[in-house]
């Protein structure tokens, strides 16, 4: 008895063209990053602030960090050792991204974390080195060595 089996398409071209606009969305905020760090001189401590909240008023991500800077007419976020949150409804933690230094964008919900970085997402964990990262997108690109964890996937594995 054969089984159906429901064939998948993967569009090539629209991946690898989707992948250019966020490598240049990389690029452009790994050099933010320089520049936000040599005018962070000035930044505050302790700081655990909501980024963007839902329709009813809960928190959708908040960052906490030992030292921040907003750059509000930019729209960006410089912090050292950083927590950044996502909530689900309900209030539970979604995912999280830890770094030492990161720049986020609140407008594309896309970060550049220079030096290590883990990211936490619904059962995954990924480290890496140089990390550019998508919220919208949930996309994750190391520049440097990376690893991933990932549970409750289930197959046949490799033959």
């Amino acid at each position: 008895m054969l089984l159906p089996c429901a064939a998948y398409a993967f569009d090539q071209a629209a991946w690898m063209e989707r992948r250019e606009v966020l490598s240049r969305e990389a690029e452009r905020l790994r050099a933010a990053y320089s520049n936000a760090v040599e005018s962070a001189m000035e930044s505050a401590e302790g700081v655990v602030v909501p980024l963007e909240t839902n329709a009813d008023g809960s928190i959708k991500i908040s960052i906490s960090a030992k030292k921040s800077k907003f750059f509000l007419k930019e729209g960006l976020v410089w912090a050292e050792d950083l927590a950044l949150c996502r909530f689900g409804d309900g209030g539970a933690e979604t995912s999280r991204i830890e770094a030492k230094s990161c720049l986020f964008d609140r407008s594309t919900k896309s970060g550049w974390a220079e030096g290590p970085a883990k990211i936490v997402h619904a059962g995954t964990v990924f480290e890496g080195r140089d990390v550019y990262f998508s919220a919208e997108e949930e996309y994750v690109m190391s520049l440097g060595g990376s690893r991933l964890e990932t549970k409750g996937v289930k197959g046949g594995g490799l033959r």
